[in-house]
């Protein structure tokens, strides 16, 4: 299973919750540079974790935007590592 995490600059302090969760493939978009917001979603996700206190409204309405468009659950969370492991354990379920 994969899964987009959206916001935050240091996704591998998440990496352990996401393999207890049975995430094998952890990609990641900081929302800082202009690229992230151009670019498009990894094929094989099964669902988007968006850090809402890192990411701007305009990042947070694309996320949206492509996660509607192509049918993926979005889990908002703060960066604090209980709301990070909960947000991955509901899209392990």
């Amino acid at each position: 299973m994969a899964i987009l995490v959206v916001g935050g600059d240091h996704p591998n302090q998440f990496a352990d919750s996401a393999r207890e969760a049975g995430v094998d493939r952890l990609h990641h978009w900081s929302g800082r540079r202009a690229a992230d917001h151009h670019q498009p979603l990894p094929r094989d996700l099964r669902g988007i974790v968006l850090l809402i206190d890192h990411v701007n409204h305009g990042m947070a309405a694309r996320v949206r935007k492509l996660a509607s468009a192509n049918g993926l659950p979005v889990i908002y969370a703060a960066r604090s590592r209980s709301q990070v492991r909960n947000a991955l354990a509901q899209l392990a379920a």
